[in-house]
């Protein structure tokens, strides 16, 4: 199902990368990428394969801006070097603005994406009393304003607090391209009709008359829909949306741990919205195999190799510690000398980082322990699995794509689990810790993790006996639920959710940095039993311990200290107006 889409993509123009406002000279020509009524946009075919364009601009890793966003947040440590990090990393040191690339290239890349959305809407306006197949047109319609609203939800939820240029139309002259900013409200009303429009009128997953499981879904748009209310506290109103997803959509927890977070695992049981990639009749010579064109990625090597995002000392510790269910046989291994074992690290941390400690999970065909690049001073403590290939390769380079390394990996943007704590989230804002708990614990339960609250609900797992009110699961769910399920995941989940928590829990991240930058942990040396049954010890201190140990051992308590005094709350909890659009736009102040 990989090459669906790819087949049609190059039956349209390649839109310019500026869809908003480049420069003036461009603001006086008339637009180049516009195809003419006349030569195109004729038929349900003709805006199908114009359609396909929209969803090729998802390739663009501007879009999520996964790496940004892992270093901007709490999530990420830049590569190698350790106390002191070997790159330079903008988003990480809170030093980013206006200039910097990543901002501009999401600004032109989600207007680029709302650009190829208005041709196909307008397209199908055109041709919409002459079509026969009206199912066909309704679907092609839902599709293209699911990516409008959801290409301008990305840009609200990032940029100038909402405030951003609504664009609703082909522009084709220089007054339809200087548009000002639109109030945040406008916008958000804006966003909520075009998905309101994809929700009523998009297949369910598994309804494409194609069986086409690519295309986006009503369960997307109902996910995305339910997100634009609780960013903005109406928990309310985004519940019916939630419910809807968790209980109406045929989506469940993939229960198949080996499909998590890998390439078996592409488009499993609990996928809601997730990006296509493959290389299939890709030209990897070329600079736009960077850009997402050639339907790959290089996520993959952004968080296996010397630079990019790997797992900061935090979460590492987070992961390892959680504690597991011992009613769970899923959390027991043979050992040949002591028989029936506790794992050294829960599934969940196996899952989702590579840890020195995790001598009963492969990675890359070696037992993850006698990985190479675990090292205290140098690599560092976790590597994500989320977008790398561990689990077909040796290495990174043994990929069909060569030498440069690019990932045909699918991107998985928005899951059931989310879904799921986002429904949490909103009960226990409205009162109903009880069912709040037991969809966390429905999510716990899936990696074998002690259940939150009573024992007694179910004697086959194990409970914290722990009495939950409002205040204390919702610290739960900022602390550990939400960053350990969904880290470095989707659209910018953890800096929303920041973004949100200043503002129902007065929990914003100046005061997660002064936490972090206040933590203190600990490197030591680890022992472990090889493959061959042999003891050997991985020494440079790779392994994360919280208490001072007594002999040789490391502090790790440098790695949010900048951070935290370069972050400013009032100018970095958006990203601007990129300073490219502000000059050459003169409706922009």
């Amino acid at each position: 199902m990989k090459h669906i889409i790819l087949k049609s993509i190059m039956l349209i123009f390649t839109i310019a990368t500026m869809c908003s406002c480049a420069d003036n000279e461009f603001l006086q020509e008339q637009n180049p990428n516009i195809i003419g009524v006349d030569r195109f946009w004729r038929n349900l075919t003709e805006t199908g394969a114009g359609l396909n364009t929209v969803y090729q601009t998802l390739h663009h890793p501007a879009v999520l801006n996964v790496i940004a966003e892992a270093l901007r947040s709490d999530m990420g440590y830049p590569g190698y070097g350790r106390p002191i990090p070997q790159n330079t990393e903008d988003f990480y040191l809170h030093t980013y603005n206006g200039g910097t690339n990543e901002i501009i290239d999401k600004w032109q890349t989600c207007y680029q994406g709302i650009f190829r959305a208005n041709q196909v809407i307008e397209a199908l306006d055109n041709i919409k009393d002459t079509i026969e197949d009206e199912a066909e047109w309704t679907s092609q319609m839902a599709q293209a304003r699911f990516f409008r609203g959801l290409f301008h939800y990305y840009l609200y939820t990032t940029y100038n607090e909402g405030s951003i240029i609504i664009r609703d139309f082909v522009p084709i002259t220089n007054e339809d391209y200087a548009k000002a900013l639109s109030p945040a409200e406008d916008v958000i009303a804006f966003v909520r009709q075009d998905l309101e429009y994809a929700y009523a009128n998009l297949y369910k997953k598994g309804g494409y008359p194609s069986g086409d499981i690519t295309r986006v879904t009503s369960g997307a748009a109902a996910t995305i829909l339910g997100h634009t209310y609780l960013q903005h506290l109406e928990y309310n109103k985004a519940m019916p949306y939630f419910e809807d997803v968790i209980n109406n959509h045929d989506y469940e927890l993939e229960s198949d741990l080996d499909k998590m977070f890998t390439n078996a695992g592409e488009f499993n049981s609990e996928s809601i919205f997730e990006i296509n990639f493959s290389a299939i009749d890709a030209d990897l010579t070329n600079e736009s195999r960077w850009t997402g064109e050639t339907g790959t990625n290089w996520l993959n090597q952004q968080t296996s190799n010397t630079r990019g995002a790997v797992g900061p000392a935090w979460i590492a510790y987070a992961y390892k510690t959680e504690p597991m269910d011992p009613l769970d046989s899923r959390n027991y291994y043979i050992d040949p000398d002591t028989g029936l074992t506790l794992r050294n690290v829960p599934l969940r941390a196996s899952s989702m980082m590579a840890l020195v400690d995790d001598a009963q999970t492969i990675y890359y065909e070696v037992q993850t322990s006698a990985y190479p690049r675990f090292h205290g001073t140098a690599w560092g403590f976790a590597w994500w699995k989320k977008y790398t290939n561990h689990d077909i390769v040796a290495t990174e380079g043994q990929l069909p794509t060569g030498a440069s390394t690019l990932s045909e990996k699918n991107v998985v943007v928005n899951r059931l689990a989310e879904v799921i704590l986002m429904q949490a989230e909103c009960k226990i804002k409205t009162g109903d810790v009880t069912g709040a708990l037991e969809l966390i614990n429905e999510v716990r339960k899936r990696w074998g993790l002690v259940l939150l609250g009573a024992q007694g609900g179910d004697f086959n797992r194990t409970y914290d006996d722990v009495v939950y009110d409002e205040g204390s699961l919702m610290r739960h769910l900022m602390y550990v639920e939400k960053p350990l399920e969904m880290s470095i995941e989707g659209h910018a989940i953890r800096w929303l959710d920041f973004i949100r928590w200043e503002k129902s829990e007065g929990y914003s991240f100046t005061d997660r940095l002064q936490e972090l930058s206040d933590v203190v942990l600990y490197g030591v040396n680890f022992t472990y039993i090889n493959e061959e049954g042999i003891t050997r010890t991985r020494f440079n201190f790779p392994s994360l311990e919280g208490a001072q140990p007594a002999g040789a051992h490391i502090v790790v308590d440098y790695e949010y200290d900048t951070s935290a005094l370069n972050y400013n709350e009032s100018t970095q909890r958006y990203y601007p107006i990129p300073f490219a659009e502000a000059n050459a736009n003169p409706n922009i102040n």
